[in-house]
């Protein structure tokens, strides 16, 4: 994979406290799920440059537990495909609003995926770094204050105050909103599987 770490099932427990699907024998839902997996989701992944399987083809990330259970794994990475294609949020947005949420979780995967993939939607190290140590900062622009202030309220408090949502409203209109919390809560249940099974992530790779 191009500017992807490469990772050997013989370097750590990739899967954290799950063990990788293919070191048992797969049914046919499950090998289904693997060649899915392959078609739509390590393209994806190559664009950024972040690992999604090992050298030896074992995937890892939320990847793997979807093998293990793809009677509910499918579904649910084909609500995350859908919302990508249509949502009107710009892709510089969703990856802020994903990583606020990746962060206030400290989910080490998502994390990791998601500073790559916002690299690539083009937004900037300033920007990516206030996003990460989850504070405000005068690098963002208007609107992408705006959604990180709403995500990072309703991912750390449950809640999201007036005056944050209607900045939210005037930054990206109803619509927006809507796509914004659509997107947030598939990546709560992201950060929720990650964390629970103590999944690990690569080195970040540098910017540049």
């Amino acid at each position: 994979m191009t500017g992807a770490a490469q990772l050997s099932t013989g370097d750590r427990e990739w899967g954290g406290r799950l063990p990788l699907a293919s070191h048992g024998p797969l049914t046919e839902d499950q090998l289904a799920a693997q060649q899915r997996l392959r078609a739509e989701v390590v393209p994806w992944a190559r664009t950024a440059g972040v690992a999604v399987a090992t050298a030896e083809g074992d995937f890892i990330g939320p990847f793997n537990a979807f093998v293990h259970r793809p009677a509910a794994g499918m579904p649910y990475l084909a609500w995350v495909l859908a919302d990508q294609a249509q949502s009107s949020l710009a892709a510089s947005l969703r990856e802020i609003i994903i990583l606020t949420v990746g962060t206030a979780w400290n989910s080490e995967y998502e994390i990791y995926v998601h500073t790559a993939m916002a690299r690539h939607a083009g937004v900037t190290e300033p920007v990516i770094g206030a996003v990460l140590t989850g504070h405000s900062s005068t690098d963002f622009s208007s609107t992408e204050a705006a959604v990180h202030r709403f995500t990072d309220e309703l991912a750390r408090t449950h809640s999201v105050r007036d005056d944050t949502y209607r900045l939210a409203i005037d930054a990206v209109g109803q619509t927006g909103v809507l796509d914004m919390v659509n997107l947030i809560g598939a990546y709560l249940a992201t950060s929720a599987l990650l964390n629970a099974f103590r999944v690990p992530a690569p080195p970040q790779a540098e910017p540049g």
